[in-house]
């Protein structure tokens, strides 16, 4: 497999545009970044990382359509190449692979050993090509392997994926902040200011209706939640949901049957960004919805449901979580009424 990968390589040298820069202050910088939403934003850290310590560096993002609104309001990075997906398997991933000639330096960023990833990076041509393997002893594709944590469950993901910064020089990952910060476009900002526009002014908590994994919170729960709230606050609510469940938001927003409570179509990320700078804070199960509150900055309570915790939980500068305990089956309304009540607090 290895001499294959070899021959695929060099025929692939034919699609370089760019010579490489020869002063190692200004490389040609890729970094790849598979799947969703959320390992976008837990990518954020890394690629500031990068730009600080290279600042005349040519940064891309190479990562598949669901990252790629997060990647390009990201200030570190120049430029976003979005991958493709779906037609013949063997035949998309060659595309890829062509479009991905004219770098220097290539940084396979996962928090894992990915076999896939790995041949991606290695079909790049860069000199120098980085990224997670199992045994850094183990002959590899990657020019500078990376040993993984000893337990990468037990670590986030933006401190495993930091570890990926050692290759490149004089860079000691203990010396960053971590740095999730994102610029929300003027576009999605007028967005959520029409989607505002019925409720004027008043302030108001969003809620996230939808999960990815099974939720211990049932939709009369949220109905009950909602008029709690309406009943103990003067707060009005949003209700934000996964295209798939924005019906089933429109929904539960009619049978309360409130001015006070709108459900809010998100078309985009961003748009979502924006609703969340201007809420109250947020109630949602984990996933997307809460790393992009970390990533502007937004309180949350987050019901956690199931996954590794430490290596995947939001990492906001308030960030509250909320878990059924032995025995129910469900997390009590009254129990999540409570937790929020801190975050309900507004700010003078």
């Amino acid at each position: 497999m290895s001499v294959l990968l070899n021959l695929t390589a060099s025929t692939l040298r034919l699609f370089r545009k760019h010579r490489p820069r020869t002063r190692a202050t200004d490389p040609r910088i890729l970094v790849i970044r598979r799947n969703r939403m959320g390992d976008m934003i837990y990518t954020l850290p890394l690629l500031h990382a990068i730009r600080r310590h290279h600042s005349n560096a040519h940064i891309t993002v190479a990562c598949d359509a669901a990252g790629a609104p997060i990647a390009q309001t990201c200030d570190a990075v120049n430029e976003v190449i979005v991958l493709q997906r779906g037609g013949i398997p063997g035949l998309t991933f060659l595309k890829n692979a062509a479009r991905l000639q004219n770098f220097d330096w290539v940084i396979a960023a996962k928090g894992g050993f990915d076999r896939r990833l790995a041949r991606l990076t290695r079909l790049t041509n860069a000199a120098v090509r980085i990224g997670f393997v199992q045994d850094v002893n183990t002959p590899s594709v990657f020019t500078d392997p990376v040993a993984l944590p000893e337990d990468p469950f037990n670590e986030h993901q933006i401190e495993t994926l930091l570890r990926l910064l050692k290759p490149l020089g004089p860079v000691t990952t203990n010396t960053f902040t971590i740095n999730l910060s994102l610029t929300v476009p003027e576009a999605s900002q007028q967005y959520a200011g029409s989607v505002l526009a019925p409720i004027g002014f008043t302030p108001f908590i969003l809620i996230n209706i939808s999960s990815t994994v099974q939720l211990k919170f049932r939709d009369e729960d949220f109905l009950a939640l909602i008029s709690q709230i309406l009943t103990s606050t003067e707060l009005a609510v949003g209700l934000v949901a996964a295209p798939t469940d924005q019906p089933k938001a429109a929904k539960i927003a009619a049978q309360i049957a409130s001015s006070r409570v709108l459900a809010m179509p998100t078309p985009g990320p961003l748009d979502l960004a924006a609703l969340l700078q201007r809420s109250t804070c947020l109630f949602t199960p984990e996933g997307g919805a809460a790393h992009l509150a970390a990533a502007v900055g937004k309180s949350a309570l987050i019901l956690w449901s199931e996954g590794p915790f430490e290596k995947w939980h939001s990492r906001g500068p308030n960030h509250v979580f909320i878990h059924a305990e032995k025995g129910e089956s469900n997390v009590p309304v009254e129990k999540v009424w409570q937790a929020l009540q801190p975050l309900l607090v507004q700010k003078k």
